[in-house]
Formats: C-alpha cells, structure tokens, sequence
C-alpha cells in the first residue's frame, strides 16, 4: 500500500519565509502551486508550506517527520547554525538509533534518526 513518503506539509505564518529556509537547507529552489501554497523539491520529496489558520498551526503538537541521516551531529549542528533549535536528545532509542528532534524557525518539528547500520529501516 505505502511506497514511500511523496510529501510534508509545514504550517507557517509566513509560507515565503518558511520556503527559503528549506530551500536553502536542500539547496532547492522556491515554487509555488498557487499564493497560499509554496513548496521545495529535496531529498527525494517535496516540502509544502500552507498558512497557519484555525484548523492547522505549527508545532510539536502532532507528527514528526524523522530523516534518516548520517552524523547526527552534523546535521544538529548545522540546523542550530540556520536557526532551528533543539527540542528532545540527542539521544539513543533502545534498537541503538541515535535520535534527536529540533523545531525549525516557525515552530515545526524536524526529526533526525542516525540508524546504528546503513539502510537499517
């Protein structure tokens, strides 16, 4: 049934704003599907970026998208260097995953999992 993960959705009070940073992140471009709807291209997927409105805002509150990386480390380090901050871990889940998870510039969730051996999903 599930093939692989098509897109993420991030609520922003400033879509535009939201859109560069990612772009900048994956070393992508901004498009746009229409004024209230930018998204980026990277790492196999598409990142949108929607409105916050009554129904959607940001933050913690939900599902977390966890990216499969390679030094966790590095990844924190450079995503406090663009001004995420981080939430919960560093730390290792007990099948030896070094996790962490960080909330980006406008308040959403990023996860970040170092699996213990390559391609350990």
């Amino acid at each position: 049934m599930f093939k692989k993960i098509e897109s993420t959705m991030f609520f922003a009070d400033d879509i535009h704003k939201a859109a560069k940073w990612y772009a900048e992140l994956l070393g992508s471009e901004v498009e746009y599907e229409n004024p209230d709807y930018a998204f980026v291209r990277g790492a196999e997927m598409i990142f949108g970026f929607h409105p916050v409105d009554e129904k959607n805002n940001p933050g913690r509150d939900g599902s977390v998208t966890y990216w499969e990386i390679d030094d966790i480390t590095s990844a924190i380090s450079t995503l406090t260097s663009m001004g995420a901050t981080l939430y919960r871990g560093p730390g290792k889940t007990d099948l030896g995953a070094d996790v962490a998870m960080l909330i980006d510039p406008f308040g959403n969730a990023i996860g970040l999992n170092q699996s213990p051996t390559p391609n350990a999903v």
